[in-house]
């Protein structure tokens, strides 16, 4: 006979395991492409910039970030714990210019969060705008879940979070964490990796 395993430890196994990153999706899919944005998001991002476009999988420089971040620069979560999915997207504003005298190409791009209201639409927030970013990019963005994290710089320093964070990741370089500030009802950065 199988012993049966009371709700509550089975949310505490849930929460271990998503805090420790073994599952970073709810429903256990695949990360959120372009393809899966919503209409009201989609009409966000043209009303935030129309010449937002979000950086792709094939512009995302994988020889220095790894395969695992050559995707569509999306994140979906509830990053502000109100029940309802947002979005955080990494965008090019433009098309990629060519650099002066050089075969790479350069786009300004930005962290954008967008908050899901209850009326369906989306509020964004930036989080950094970038000048002059090579295109393929090193700039990429993951999701972090609800744990401790500590500083690059001092490690005796830490954050605790309550909700899923935005990564903003340098790759082979800086990280940083963008979280949620209910009091503020803001973003705030924490400098993770220097």
């Amino acid at each position: 006979m199988i012993p049966l395993i009371p709700k509550s430890d089975l949310r505490l196994a849930l929460g271990v395991l998503l805090s420790l990153g073994v599952a970073t999706h709810a429903d256990g899919a695949e990360p959120p492409s372009v393809a899966d944005l919503p209409p009201a998001l989609r009409e966000a991002v043209t009303s935030l910039h129309p010449a937002a476009a979000v950086l792709r999988a094939d512009e995302i420089l994988v020889e220095r970030c790894g395969a695992e971040h050559r995707r569509d620069q999306v994140v979906r979560a509830d990053f502000n714990g109100d029940g309802r999915a947002d979005y955080a997207l990494l965008l090019r504003i433009g098309e990629p210019k060519a650099v002066a005298g050089e075969a790479l190409k350069s786009a300004s791009v930005w962290a954008v969060v967008f908050l899901a209201r209850r009326d369906g639409r989306y509020r964004p927030f930036i989080l950094s705008k970038s000048d002059e970013v090579m295109i393929p990019s090193r700039q990429v963005i993951a999701l972090r879940p609800s744990r401790r994290v500590h500083s690059g710089g001092h490690p005796e320093r830490s954050l605790t979070l309550t909700q899923p964070a935005i990564a903003s990741i340098l790759c082979e370089g800086t990280e940083k964490i963008y979280y949620w500030v209910s009091r503020g009802q803001t973003f705030r950065e924490f400098l993770t990796k220097e």
